[in-house]
């Protein structure tokens, strides 16, 4: 049995020429909102059509702009930029 496997992406920047010449990802815009939205409309074309991926796979989670692409990292520390509300009074 041939697992399909559904790729998502948040960015073009990070779909660089070795992935492209792998795979074909959904690509989904930068956060978790546009991430959850775009991956649950696919979901549900898939599942209209009886054709659910077995995985999905989310790569590019933990971009960067200095670190070598193609590599792997381990995270030591997460920061939710697009989540901080804290100039509008909230708590961080």
């Amino acid at each position: 049995m041939t697992l399909d496997i559904l790729y998502v992406m948040a960015a073009t920047q990070e779909y660089g020429a070795h992935l492209q010449a792998r795979i074909t990802p959904v690509m989904t815009g930068v956060g978790p909102v546009e991430a959850a939205v775009t991956v649950a409309a696919h979901l549900a074309e898939r599942l209209a059509a009886e054709t659910l991926p077995h995985l999905v796979v989310s790569l590019g989670s933990a971009g960067s702009a200095v670190l070598e692409q193609g590599a792997v990292y381990q995270a030591s520390s997460v920061s939710w930029r697009d989540m901080d509300a804290s100039r509008l009074g909230f708590p961080r």
